[in-house]
């Protein structure tokens, strides 16, 4: 636990329920979402191929959309662990704002146990910032941090591309607008045009992750498509309590080093967590070889 984190928040008891996911036009998977069975932790729930590469996102809803944060944080922290990613790209991060006066992926990266990140600032909120995150393992050589800045067109918000450029490869992540399809269909094409003005005949894998609101037969999707292969599966992400869409996803850019896609999955349940407590989005991941 957090200790050092001091607070008033009291500690609740938490009963571990399953929701079947259902249908909405994407596909779904064969698990119910909660907690993991107890007594069952020697059998992986999303065994890792040896030698395979995995990257998780999560839109973690600011370690805080059902659960007390300092207890929110510290189980997603153990979800991770768990999971055995290799790099993860995260959504919905608040900065010591006034809600949640924590440097969140600061506090995320120590339970982990020395995990290095970048926040990408997307907009100031309460005092802070909210935006969206990377962290990868401290012992990755890391060679740039970066923010790209998404246009707010006719959306609700502005937003932003968190960046991690690491000598083996590259990760983005983002979360576009919830509000207007229109400002959606805008910042994807700049991640598009930022994939190609930077990473063009990139000689490391380029990939790209998050929330993008979107459906997987919707305009922003296959706008994204035409400068990205889809490496995650359209297995229903949202809501983590009763998922009927997916909108959550894991790209990598076609004219970057090529990867050989091993699996993929959205994750409904953990021995160490509970998603459906967690935050109101599933994670989703995906091995490749390098």
């Amino acid at each position: 636990m957090l200790k050092h984190i001091s607070g008033f928040l009291l500690a609740i008891a938490v009963v571990p329920f399953s929701l079947a996911l259902s249908s909405c036009g994407c596909g779904t998977s064969s698990r119910q979402s909660g907690a993991g069975t107890q007594g069952s932790e020697e059998k992986a729930y999303y065994p890792k191929a040896a030698g395979s590469f995995r990257i998780m996102s999560y839109n973690v809803g600011n370690f805080s959309k059902y659960l007390p944060f300092n207890d929110n944080i510290d189980m997603i922290a153990s979800m991770i662990k768990e999971s055995e990613a290799d790099v993860v790209a995260l959504n919905e991060i608040d900065s010591l704002t006034q809600r949640l006066p924590y440097d969140e992926l600061s506090l995320l990266t120590k339970a982990l146990g020395g995990w290095q990140w970048h926040f990408g600032r997307a907009m100031p909120y309460q005092g802070g910032a909210y935006g969206e995150g990377c962290i990868v393992p401290g012992k990755v050589k890391i060679l740039k941090r970066y923010t790209v800045a998404l246009p707010q067109d006719e959306g609700a918000e502005p937003r932003a591309i968190a960046v991690i450029e690491t000598d083996k490869y590259v990760i983005g992540a983002s979360h576009l607008d919830h509000v207007s399809p229109v400002a959606r269909l805008a910042q994807a094409k700049v991640v598009n045009a930022w994939a190609q003005e930077n990473y063009f005949k990139c000689k490391k894998p380029v990939f790209y992750c998050g929330d993008m609101n979107a459906s997987p037969e919707s305009e922003v999707i296959e706008t994204l498509r035409k400068s990205w292969d889809l490496l995650s599966e359209t297995e229903n992400t949202f809501s983590s309590r009763d998922p009927r869409v997916c909108i959550d996803y894991i790209f990598h850019y076609k004219m970057s080093a090529p990867v050989k896609k091993v699996s993929a999955h959205t994750m409904t349940e953990f021995h160490k967590g509970d998603v459906t407590q967690a935050s109101d989005h599933l994670p989703v991941f995906v091995d490749v070889r390098l």
